[in-house]
């Protein structure tokens, strides 16, 4: 899934930085730093601590892209 253009600047680059502790994944705007929230790592469980990352990224990714969209002046 590709990520839609930031709302703020435009830019279409993002990157994931770590959150509030290793259970925490933020998705920001290369651009700006704009982001949208924190997206909980799992961390016990079935799977290996790469397929939760990546899950986890996956989930951040939607919620990047489900924004409410920017209004055109």
């Amino acid at each position: 899934m590709d990520p839609l253009p930031c709302p703020f600047c435009g830019c279409a680059r993002v990157s994931f930085h770590p959150g509030f502790n290793f259970r925490w994944i933020v998705l920001s705007c290369d651009g700006c730093g704009a982001n949208c929230g924190e997206t909980r790592v799992q961390t016990s469980g079935s799977g290996t601590q790469y397929e939760w990352l990546d899950n986890a990224k996956q989930r951040a990714m939607v919620g990047w892209n489900t924004r409410t969209p920017t209004v055109s002046r």
